[in-house]
């Protein structure tokens, strides 16, 4: 597994999605995948999930697909959701550490319910869609909350994150240190105190 999420093929997921690029990709490992960042579609063969883990731009080639080109309808014809790749990349990346810029303060709500007989998850991934499906959360209220290892619930939101099945509420949110006189409070009575005070 790459050692950055820099040099992840996730990053390259994400660049494709951006600039809505069509992208032939040829592995170390001899597989290849087409991917289409517009339609948010991908095709692979000869890819195990290591060779995908281990894909960074000095073991990888990389060349834009013309629009035109016959591989694209056959992309689109018979390709999956590369929000499934997505998920399944940061998910295993993860390992129960949040990736890029994410924060456990980070406030979030599911738009749509992923599809877990295709996704690698726990059974704590269900319980989390369920609560986060209803209402916004942060990641270390979500541990608190449903009593499920940080670590957990870290993985699980970065990989719906990476995967666009979120609702971010605030990216850039910054740790609160608590004043003195609330620390002694119940979590609820804090959290009231501090709606109060915004």
């Amino acid at each position: 597994m790459s050692n950055s999420e820099q040099d992840s093929l996730l990053m390259l997921l994400r660049k494709a999605q951006q600039q809505q690029s069509n992208l032939h990709l040829r592995f170390k490992s001899g597989g290849q995948m087409v991917v289409l960042g517009k339609e948010g579609l991908f095709r692979q063969s000869g890819c195990s999930l290591k060779s995908l883990l281990e894909a960074t731009p000095a073991n990888t080639t990389v060349k834009k697909i013309a629009e035109k080109s016959p591989v694209i309808a056959g992309v689109r014809e018979k390709g999956r959701e590369l929000r499934e790749l997505q998920w399944m990349l940061a998910y295993e990346i993860s390992g129960g550490k949040l990736l890029f810029d994410a924060k456990d303060t980070h406030v979030f709500k599911l738009d749509r319910w992923p599809n877990f007989t295709k996704l690698p998850h726990s059974d704590n991934c269900l319980r989390m869609t369920a609560f986060l499906g209803k209402r916004a959360t942060s990641v270390a209220l979500v541990s608190k909350i449903l009593q499920i290892p940080i670590e957990q619930v870290r993985r699980f939101y970065v990989a719906s994150r990476e995967a666009g099945y979120t609702i971010a509420l605030n990216d850039k949110a910054e740790v609160i240190e608590l004043p003195a006189k609330w620390k002694n409070r119940s979590l609820v009575s804090s959290l009231l105190m501090k709606l109060k005070r915004a």
